[in-house]
């Protein structure tokens, strides 16, 4: 099964995380599909949009980390997933065209960093999203330190991060994460309505606007994403990150040790 569809519509580049039985948690390799695809897009000026869904009924709950069912799953995650949705933040981050996120259902863990990440968030009512990093003993990454204080500000930032609270689509409207918000019936229609109006918009003005809010918004992208990228890898080594996961996969309260 090919985990990444890519579907050209007119000047739209539609990618589809399609691991619908693992709820579209990412592999290393799904995400430098994603990297390769959105790269690709940026050399050809007749696509003036890229969209980034999952199939079934999830958006991405993350990294994949649960039992190994399908023969793919990474556990425990390592350097080279990291350095994969890093290159993805920056590769969003960098690209002239808009990335928007089309949000069908749950965002958790690094998947809420590729909603946040997108220049723009258009989201079902069913949806939420969610760090949960702190569940397993990690920190949000992907940029989504990032994000998170730019829309949020430093103490709800920090709150999410630490509580790994669930936003609700309608919570995450007010808040500013989400764009837009439509009732899931009628997500599917109207999303694709305001898509395909910004593809026949003013491509070279949305770049710049993109281009100078992300410089205002984001300057330090690269170098957080560094720092996440240290943190997370020493937090990976402690005893916390194991009994995390073992809880997670066992469905247990974890019985964290705090080093």
């Amino acid at each position: 099964m090919n985990e990444l569809l890519v579907q050209r519509t007119g000047a739209v580049l539609a990618l589809t995380l399609n691991r619908p039985e693992r709820l579209n948690a990412v592999t290393t390799d799904l995400v430098l599909g994603m990297v390769a695809a959105i790269e690709d897009a940026s050399r050809d000026s007749t696509i003036r949009v890229v969209t980034l869904t999952g199939a079934g009924r999830a958006f991405c709950v993350g990294a994949d980390i649960g039992p190994d069912t399908v023969g793919t799953a990474e556990v425990p995650p390592d350097a080279a997933i990291i350095d994969a949705v890093n290159r993805l933040a920056l590769t969003i981050q960098a690209v002239p065209q808009l990335v928007i996120a089309l949000v069908n259902g749950p965002a958790v863990g690094v998947g809420s960093s590729f909603a946040l990440g997108a220049d723009l968030a258009f989201a079902s009512d069913n949806s939420y999203l969610m760090t949960g990093f702190s569940a397993i003993g990690l920190i949000p990454d992907g940029g989504g330190t990032a994000y998170l204080v730019a829309s949020l500000g430093r103490s709800r930032a920090l709150a999410s991060a630490v509580l790994g609270d669930r936003i609700d689509a309608k919570q995450a409207l007010e808040a500013g994460l989400f764009a837009r918000v439509w009732p899931h019936a009628q997500f599917t229609e109207e999303s694709d309505k305001l898509v395909r109006q910004l593809a026949a918009g003013p491509s070279r003005a949305y770049a710049a606007a993109k281009q100078a809010i992300n410089g205002v918004a984001l300057p330090n992208l690269a170098a957080v994403l560094e720092t996440e990228r240290r943190l997370q890898r020493e937090l990976l080594a402690t005893a916390d990150f194991a009994e995390g996961v073992a809880a997670f996969v066992s469905k247990r309260p974890a019985k964290f040790q705090g080093r």
